[in-house]
C-alpha cells in the first residue's frame, strides 16, 4: 500500500510543478530569483518523493510470506514527510498566481460577449486571453476553493494525525547503529585526549 501511496504522491507533485510552471512562463515572472526558489522548491519535493519511490524498489525483497514487497523504509518516510510537502503546493500557487487569481472569468464569459475583451485585456505573456483564464481557472481550483481546501486536509490526514505517525515513525526505526557509531567516536576521542595529556606530562 505505502508504494502506491508515494507512486500518487510523486504524480501529484508532477502534476503541480507543470501547473507551477506553466503558470510562471504565462505571466512572465519566471526569470525572477525568488520565483525560481518557489519552483524549486516544488521540483526538490517531487524529485525526494522519485528517490524514495526508487530506492523502496531498489531495496525490494521478498517477506515472510514470500511475496516480493517494496523496502519498508523509503515508504514509511516518504508517507511522513508528504503531508507537510504537500501544505506548500497551494501557497506557492497563491502567491505566484496573486491578483490574477481574483475574479477570473467563467468558461461562459471566455465564448460570451465578453470574450472580445478577455482577448484584449487577460492575455499572458504566452497565451491568449481564452488560454489564460483556463490556466488561472485549474491554478485556482488547485489552491483557493473548497476542493483545494479539502485535497490540502486529505494530504496531510491521509494516513492519521502526522504527530502520533512522526510518534510510531521514531518508535519503528532502529537508530541503534547510528548511536553506536556516536559512541565509537566519543570513546576514540577520549582515547586520543588521554593519549594527548599523556604525551604532555
Amino acid at each position: 500500500m505505502s508504494h502506491q501511496v508515494v507512486a500518487r504522491t510523486v504524480a501529484k507533485t508532477e502534476y503541480v510543478l507543470g501547473l507551477v510552471s506553466l503558470l510562471t512562463e504565462a505571466i512572465g515572472i519566471d526569470g525572477y530569483q525568488h520565483v525560481q526558489e518557489d519552483v524549486a522548491e516544488v521540483t526538490i519535493a517531487l524529485e525526494t518523493l522519485r528517490a524514495f519511490l526508487r530506492a523502496a524498489e531498489a531495496d525490494a525483497a521478498v517477506n515472510e510470506f514470500g511475496v516480493h514487497t517494496p523496502a519498508w523504509a523509503p515508504s514509511n518516510a516518504a508517507r511522513n514527510l508528504y503531508p507537510k510537502l504537500y501544505q506548500r503546493f497551494p501557497r506557492i500557487l497563491r502567491k505566484l498566481g496573486a491578483s490574477g487569481l481574483m475574479a477570473t472569468p467563467t468558461a461562459l464569459d471566455v465564448t460570451g460577449p465578453a470574450a472580445a475583451d478577455i482577448d484584449a485585456y487577460l492575455q499572458a505573456v504566452t497565451l491568449t486571453g481564452a488560454e489564460r483564464v483556463k490556466l488561472f481557472r485549474l491554478v485556482w481550483d488547485t489552491c483557493i476553493p473548497a476542493f483545494s481546501g479539502r485535497q490540502a486536509l486529505y494530504e496531510y490526514y491521509f494516513f492519521g494525525d502526522p504527530v502520533r505517525m512522526a510518534a510510531a515513525y521514531v518508535a519503528s526505526y532502529d537508530r541503534e547503529p547510528y548511536k553506536d557509531r556516536v559512541r565509537s567516536f566519543l570513546d576514540g576521542y577520549a582515547a586520543t585526549e588521554a593519549r594527548h595529556g599523556r604525551e604532555l606530562a
